[in-house]
């Protein structure tokens, strides 16, 4: 009599932590758009391109990779905020290329106004996860969308550039994050507090 012995096989998922890419994405997409808020530079092909490919790309591919690995939170708020810079991308190209009209100071206060209310409640769930910097990018990034909803309403130049400072802010805030858990990881202990 012959015993069937099974086996098993294990899968050790060694894909890589795609939240530092999330940060940069975002980091790198705000500082720059932020700093167009600024005066610096003017909004052009720069800010879309960036928009689409470092904002949109960068933070839904971010997205899908965390989702893989079964964080909810990171999987989510990057994809939903690459999506939005795809959105941004989108308003900014239609009217361009005679798809669409622009929109207007009011619609475009609604739809930052929703975007800061989003990015509020997932500021509530950092509070639970607890890492500092995490909660000072949902900090400045929900003052940044309340800041550019109130622009887009009132038209005020004066408020455009204190949200640009905002954004600079957030999106440094950002790439210390990126950076902090490269770091960390890379070296095996905190070497950037996060």
């Amino acid at each position: 009599m012959s015993e069937n012995v099974g086996t098993a096989t294990v899968i050790v998922d060694k894909t890589a932590n795609a939240a530092p890419l999330g940060f940069t994405g975002l980091g790198l997409a705000a500082v720059l758009l932020s700093l167009s808020y600024i005066g610096v530079y003017p909004v052009e092909s720069m800010i879309v391109s960036m928009a689409i490919f470092l904002g949109g790309f960068a933070q839904v591919f971010a997205g899908i990779m965390c989702w893989k690995k079964g964080d909810v939170f990171a999987g989510t708020a990057f994809s939903a905020f690459g999506l939005f810079w795809f959105s941004l991308a989108g308003l900014l190209i239609m009217p361009a290329i005679g798809w669409a009209e622009a929109s207007s100071g009011t619609a475009m206060a609604a739809y930052l106004f929703i975007w800061g209310v989003y990015t509020f409640v997932m500021l509530i769930v950092t509070m639970k996860i607890g890492v500092r910097a995490l909660q000072f990018v949902f900090v400045t990034l929900f003052l940044l969308f309340i800041l550019l909803a109130v622009v887009n309403a009132t038209g005020s130049t004066g408020l455009l550039v204190i949200a640009g400072y905002v954004g600079l802010v957030m999106g440094l805030g950002a790439l210390y994050t990126a950076l902090g858990m490269v770091m960390n990881e890379i070296h095996g202990k905190t070497v950037i507090p996060l």
